[in-house]
């Protein structure tokens, strides 16, 4: 699995056309999500093949500003504070956490500066998950 970060302009039709791109390319998104600062937007979305997506992007006029390898856990669903404690293990290890969303299989997404260090400080969430 790959993160990419799109720039994209905060108007109608930015997050259709990348949709439409991906679309047409067979290419399909397995979770992500935008946010609009004045007039830009980052987007930051999962796909199977990064590669695949960067190009399809591209290949349509989007920006693909990063591409990075995600940490992605499974929090313990019913169990207050699991944010809080993957987060705080992140930190302790020195980690930060750049961006956090789920994916379409209700898993964590950690999007960090250190991800290997991130994988190592969150093994206790990795149960049946995979990094990238």
């Amino acid at each position: 699995m790959d993160d990419l970060e799109f720039d994209l302009e905060n108007s109608p039709g930015s997050l259709a056309h990348l949709g439409e791109v991906m679309g047409q390319a067979g290419i399909p998104f397995e979770g992500g999500g935008v946010f609009a600062t004045g007039t830009r937007a980052t987007a930051h979305f999962l796909f199977r093949d990064g590669k695949a997506a960067r190009q399809a992007a591209e290949a349509g006029g989007i920006k693909v500003t990063a591409m990075r390898r995600p940490v992605i856990r499974k929090l313990k669903q019913g169990t207050p504070g699991q944010l809080g404690a993957i987060s705080r293990a992140v930190a302790k290890a020195g980690v930060n956490i750049l961006v956090q969303y789920s994916d379409h299989q209700n898993r964590l997404v950690l999007i960090c500066d250190r991800p290997e260090a991130a994988s190592c400080a969150t093994l206790d969430w990795a149960v049946g998950t995979e990094q990238g």
